[in-house]
């Protein structure tokens, strides 16, 4: 795609960032995010009827903008520079300069940022950086959990925020859902795309912090679900080799070890007898809870 006739600066958009931090909306949570694949569709469609018809897109259409950009490629409008720019350059600022207005068109940057995070798309990066200018320019009432989430803990900094996350997460020791609720978010969080790249930055930690009780906790909480399957099966291999690396030529506390063998073998199958679910794990991971495992059969 050619974004070449995007402007570089947004000069509307740090106009109305300005003026953002000096009026007094004082937003202090988020609500609960709308179905936000049947609003983009429902979205797309509109503004295919309208590019079909040659007639103008309803201004009420373009506030869900945001949930239309990221759909499958057939069913996107992540193509269409004239609609980004129109969007980004008019509609976006012009609603962000009234109050009554601005946490509208803002609640579906918070919600398409988390659900479709793209780090590096330069469309995806152009969104960030209006929703950063926005929950964090005075908007958000200060001393919330909104405000920590987006101001401290960098949440729209594409380069930044998973690991902050992430970090926040463990240093709160009150598990998953615990800091989900600690920060008024919603129990669908952790299904984000947002929440997935934060748990991968947790399993890339040292292995001295992996080693940690609360640490693992954290992970087994965060990576499986309560059916033993995980979470993201994409972080299958990630998850397992940093549970167990961590642990290579170090004998862990009995009772870890028997936690973390009996989890592990819960979700996986034995190694030993089962190695068609380990396959992709690293030779050295999975001697580690061989090990482990032939310890106790021994005892």
């Amino acid at each position: 795609m050619n974004l070449a006739v995007l402007p570089e600066d947004f000069p509307l958009l740090a106009s109305a960032a300005q003026r953002i931090a000096s009026q007094k909306i004082s937003i202090e949570r988020m609500g609960l995010p709308p179905d936000i694949f049947a609003v983009g569709e429902r979205t797309f469609i509109r503004f295919s009827l309208a590019q079909l018809s040659g007639h103008q897109v309803d201004q009420r259409y373009w506030r869900y903008f945001p949930y239309a950009i990221w759909l499958e490629p057939e069913r996107s409008l992540s193509n269409r520079a004239d609609y980004l720019n129109e969007y980004f350059e008019m509609h976006l600022p012009r609603s962000l300069k009234i109050a009554k207005r601005a946490m509208k068109w803002a609640e579906p940057l918070f919600y398409v940022y988390l659900y479709h995070f793209k780090p590096n798309d330069p469309v995806f990066e152009k969104l960030a950086h209006v929703a950063q200018g926005f929950f964090t320019g005075g908007a958000i009432k200060s001393g919330t959990a909104l405000n920590s989430l987006t101001h401290d803990l960098n949440l729209f900094s594409t380069a930044d925020g998973p690991k902050c996350i992430a970090e926040s997460i463990l240093k709160t020791k009150r598990g998953l859902m615990g800091w989900i609720n600690q920060f008024d978010l919603w129990p669908g969080f952790p299904a984000t795309v947002f929440a997935q790249s934060a748990l991968i930055e947790l399993l890339k930690f040292p292995k001295e912090k992996r080693r940690q009780t609360d640490y693992i906790h954290l992970a087994f909480d965060w990576g499986i679900q309560a059916q033993n399957q995980f979470r993201h099966p994409e972080t299958k291999i990630l998850f397992t080799d940093a549970l167990l690396l961590a642990w290579k030529g170090v004998k862990p506390p009995e009772d870890l070890k028997t936690a973390m063998s009996a989890k592990l073998t819960s979700v996986l199958g034995d190694p030993r007898v089962d190695q068609e679910q380990w396959q992709g794990i690293s030779s050295e991971a999975v001697q580690v809870l061989v090990g482990w495992l032939n310890t106790k059969s021994s005892e």
